[in-house]
């Protein structure tokens, strides 16, 4: 058995880069759409334009879905479930569980801030 600290496992920057930003754009941008939705009401029923709100939640749906495919395009070939001991091999297995979970991760707030919209389309917000 090989010891941890005889190699270090071979990280791609851009990789890591890629998933950690992935996994991380959509509670932010999630958060980013509620405060600017927020502070931005006054404004937009100030001047009787709503189309900026839309813009804001359309942006972040983007955002999120295009970090989603990033990290979904950062994952290796291979199986998940793979018992090793190897340090490379570990690295791929934890590679292709962040970009699974980046994947869902995105998804799950597409439609959280897909959410968003439902509200204001319905009962809109200078009422």
């Amino acid at each position: 058995m090989r010891s941890s600290t005889l190699r270090r496992a071979l990280h791609d920057p851009r990789r890591v880069a890629a998933l950690v930003l992935s996994v991380l754009a959509g509670p932010v941008a999630f958060l980013a759409v509620l405060e600017t939705n927020y502070a931005l009401t006054y404004a937009a029923c100030e001047h009787r334009n709503e189309w900026f709100l839309h813009l804001i939640a359309l942006v972040a749906v983007v955002i999120v879905a295009f970090a989603g495919l990033t990290g979904w395009r950062a994952r290796t070939p291979g199986t998940t479930e793979t018992e090793t001991l190897d340090q490379d091999e570990t690295t791929e297995l934890r590679v292709r569980f962040l970009a699974y979970g980046a994947a869902l991760l995105s998804g799950f707030f597409v439609i959280a801030i897909l959410a968003f919209e439902i509200p204001m389309i319905v009962l809109h917000p200078c009422l």
